[in-house]
């Protein structure tokens, strides 16, 4: 989120290596998805940025990868897509979540997982200060605690529908989604972050649903 950061960048084709070893791995998904996390915590550019972490911050973060990671399993029924429908706002390609198979209701996107991050007050701050960061969809209010806090995890890429065709849940401390109605392959995965998301009574929303309808942004 913040492009001033001076981290050495990685090759892209170390990092399609890694997870190319994941795809053709045999055995328990777990032991390969460890293997890949193991690899990606050598990598030159992810050593210098957790270098000063403490021991429970770098297992947090090897956590965080692994959701990432399942994403690539063979078994899996999702992909992360590129999407234009929010350009004109943040002035950058965005990312959308699309089913791969047929998900009938009822069912639980496992490898979607999420967790919410509190926003430290400096963090706060810097949310008033940069608007490009305001413009960010990974930071959710929560009306509920009056505090803005970081969406984390693959399920962050999953994008506001008024007629949304999942629904978002606790997992144990995971975020999830369950399938409301039946998603064909190809179709994106949605939600519904309230009625307030895109302003008062959503009326600058940017989702399918109100295009069709000719309404909202």
């Amino acid at each position: 989120m913040d492009p001033m950061r001076s981290l050495p960048k990685t090759d892209p084709k170390d990092l399609m290596t890694i997870v190319q070893r994941l795809i053709v791995a045999k055995g328990p998904a777990h032991k390969a998805i460890k293997q890949a996390v193991d690899e990606l915590l050598k990598l030159h550019a992810v050593l210098t940025f957790i270098k000063k972490f403490p021991q429970v911050e770098i297992d947090a973060f090897a956590t965080h990868a692994s959701r990432y990671f399942e994403l690539y399993l063979p078994s899996g029924s999702i992909e992360i897509a590129h999407t234009s429908r929010y350009t004109h706002r943040t002035g950058k390609s965005e990312l959308c979540i699309l089913a791969t198979r047929y998900m009938a209701p009822g069912t639980v996107i496992t490898e979607l997982k999420g967790s919410m991050a509190q926003l430290t007050r400096d963090d706060e701050k810097e949310l008033k200060r940069n608007s490009d960061i305001r413009r960010d969809f990974s930071v959710i209010h929560s009306g509920q605690m009056k505090k803005n806090h970081l969406f984390l995890g693959p399920a962050r890429f999953v994008n506001h529908d008024c007629d949304n065709n999942c629904e978002l849940f606790r997992e144990g401390k995971y975020i999830t989604f369950r399938v409301l109605r039946p998603i064909a392959i190809g179709e994106e995965i949605t939600a519904h972050y309230g009625d307030g998301y895109f302003g008062r009574k959503n009326r600058h929303c940017l989702c399918a649903t109100c295009e069709k309808n000719g309404r909202g942004g």
